[in-house]
């Protein structure tokens, strides 16, 4: 998926543009200058992409990984 000169919202900056994706932090100039993210994190509680299917696909990514935490957490209540 490609994030670079993606559309971005965040509930405090407003509007931006994704500028650097490494896998792990993501950039975004706004207009009050650039600020880094973890990804795919930020996008659960501040970050909204403009282009539904790229959020869509981050979403699930986000929905996989708390899965995974569910379930690690449940294997740890069983032992």
């Amino acid at each position: 998926m490609q994030l670079i000169g993606q559309p971005i919202k965040h509930v405090t900056f407003g509007k931006g543009v994704v500028t650097d994706w490494n896998g792990k932090v993501i950039t975004v100039c706004f207009s009050a200058g650039e600020k880094k993210f973890i990804y795919p994190d930020a996008f659960s509680n501040f970050l909204i992409l403009k282009n539904a299917d790229a959020q869509k696909k981050v979403q699930h990514l986000l929905d996989v990984r708390e899965e995974e935490r569910e379930t690690e957490l449940k294997e740890l209540q069983e032992q």
